[in-house]
């Protein structure tokens, strides 16, 4: 890979960790890696910016999206949920 691929490489995809509390003392760690455009796409989720986005809690994979719906999140997952919201909020 060239110096320029490294950095066009960088400059696109994103990971983290969130911390998403539950309960009174308690809390779920999540976390998440990503491929972020520059502008909106038909392809991103929400047609935004965002078009790969792969979650994992507890070491297992709670949602894929790869230019389309791979793992949708549950309705009841609730932390999953969370951390995609808070994902889209960061890079809308």
């Amino acid at each position: 890979m060239t110096k320029r691929e490294q950095e066009e490489y960088r400059r696109l995809f994103k990971e983290g960790t969130i911390v998403i509390p539950f309960g009174k003392e308690e809390s779920k760690i999540v976390h998440w890696w990503a491929k972020v455009y520059d502008e909106p796409s038909e392809y991103g989720i929400n047609e935004g910016r965002v078009s790969k986005l792969m979650i994992k809690i507890d070491g297992v994979t709670t949602l894929s999206y790869d230019r389309g719906w791979d793992l949708e999140p549950d309705e009841r997952d609730h932390e999953t949920k969370a951390a995609l919201s808070i994902i889209l909020e960061e890079y809308k």
